[in-house]
């Protein structure tokens, strides 16, 4: 991950118990913080990531979370409720850069699964740093992405999508942040403007299959799977299965068709929960079964975010 402050080891990957993460962050007394607070698989690097290796300035806004190696749009926060303050320039102060290639080779790591950027309006820079990982490994990429221009001379979402995708990679999800103007009270209602987003991309199966890479798609399936995406990942066990990306040995189909197995049990088992749940819902239980004690509140929960998952769209 570019752009690790905050993170206790909430990521995606937590379940996963082989994984290991690595983060960056450039303010070294939150990289001490979150390094003496490590989860077990975690690891934080003090280290500015960019394009490539260079002497920058880092714009160091009030709100810690914005700073960046762009400085923020004045222009665009002051028109948006408490974003002037957050983004409010109190210190600029000189880096020194470094490309994520360079940055992971120097760990002595050849083999990244997935990157996760979130660093104020550089996501694109960055990425065009890594060329060697994107080549190679890389499966899947959570990264932020704008709308409008927050920070000067960012790229938006257009330009990442349209890098990534040359790349082989597909959107599959993409959250989206609103924020309201100062002209209009909280209390009062309004859609807002969409300004920013976490954008999801996996990796085209086909990119691997025409470098017979079985591997990297074994590692596509598992991630997809741990993503939610169930229908990408038995999409990627079948052409592995049907030899359409290299040849499987007899072991590793016969383990794979019972890992498959496996997989589509879970998932009929966990639509067999959502019957139940809806069932509970069509007969007004889910305030009851909200205020009868913490598994109850599980249930509840679960009951509002699964059905509205079975809705066309909603909004997140």
């Amino acid at each position: 991950m570019c752009g690790a402050r905050g993170e206790t080891g909430k990521l995606p990957i937590r379940g996963l118990e082989h994984v290991q993460y690595i983060g960056f962050e450039a303010d070294p007394i939150e990289c001490e913080r979150l390094q003496q607070n490590a989860r077990p698989g975690f690891r934080f690097e003090n280290a500015t990531i960019a394009g490539s290796s260079s002497e920058r300035t880092l714009y160091v806004t009030r709100d810690p979370a914005c700073s960046s190696l762009l400085r923020p749009n004045a222009e665009v926060f002051s028109r948006l409720l408490s974003g002037e303050q957050a983004t409010e320039v109190v210190q600029e102060k000189k880096v020194q850069t470094i490309s994520l290639d360079e940055a992971v080779s120097r760990l002595g790591i050849s083999h990244v699964d997935v990157l996760d950027l979130d660093t104020q309006g550089t996501e694109l820079e960055i990425l065009h740093g890594a060329a060697s990982l994107l080549s190679t490994s890389i499966v899947a990429i959570k990264a932020e992405v704008e709308f409008a221009p927050l920070y000067h001379e960012q790229a938006l979402f257009g330009d990442v999508d349209q890098y990534l995708r040359k790349l082989g990679f597909i959107l599959f999800d993409l959250s989206r942040s609103r924020y309201r103007r100062k002209n209009l009270p909280c209390a009062q209602l309004t859609r807002g403007q969409l300004l920013w987003g976490d954008a999801i991309y996996l990796r085209d199966h086909s990119w691997f299959a025409e470098r017979s890479a079985m591997d990297n798609v074994f590692r596509l399936c598992l991630v997809a799977a741990h993503l939610g995406f169930h229908d990408y990942a038995l999409e990627g066990m079948d052409l592995l299965l049907g030899g359409k990306i290299g040849t499987l040995s007899q072991e590793q189909e016969a383990k794979l068709r019972e890992s498959r197995e496996q997989y589509t049990t879970d998932l009929r088992s966990s639509a067999r929960w959502l019957d139940v749940l809806l069932g509970f819902d069509s007969i007004g239980l889910r305030k009851p079964l909200k205020a009868t004690g913490r598994l109850a509140k599980q249930i509840g929960e679960r009951l509002v975010n699964d059905k509205e998952m079975t809705q066309y769209n909603w909004v997140d």
